[in-house]
């Protein structure tokens, strides 16, 4: 049977995060390397920065997180819980196996919405704020 578990890094993890601005108030971040409770407060602040008025549509690339682990998935909902009930917005792009590993046993990937691969994502947003517009 395989192993489906991953390990958390040997030493202290580093996460680096790069934001994009899309067009429509939507902001691309994207995360590489492990989110966990040495990385957490690096994505808290950032996230926070980010999530001032007016609140962006927010996609979060999950796709090189190659480990999370409780604190880090704590920092994720954290930031939903932030822009429930607001007209901001976040969403993940597709989280490397790690990652969607975490989200289906702790059932975290029924309150995001994640979307398969960055284009699809990126549609649907501009899809959202046009319709945004409209009302």
């Amino acid at each position: 049977m395989p192993n489906h578990h991953s390990t958390p890094p040997d030493s202290l993890g580093t996460l680096t995060l790069h934001t994009e601005a899309l067009p429509d108030q939507t902001v691309l971040l994207t995360l590489k390397g492990t989110l966990d409770h040495h990385t957490s407060d690096q994505l808290t602040q950032t996230l926070h920065t980010l999530l001032r008025p007016p609140r962006p549509a927010l996609l979060l690339d999950l796709s090189g997180v190659s480990f999370i682990d409780s604190t880090g998935l704590t920092c994720l909902l954290q930031a939903r819980r932030a822009v429930h009930g607001t007209d901001g917005t976040i969403d993940l792009i597709a989280p490397s196996p790690p990652v969607q590993n975490l989200l289906d046993l702790t059932g975290v990937n029924q309150v995001f919405h994640i979307h398969p691969d960055r284009p699809t994502a990126q549609a649907e947003a501009a899809a959202a704020a046009a319709h945004r517009k409209q009302t």
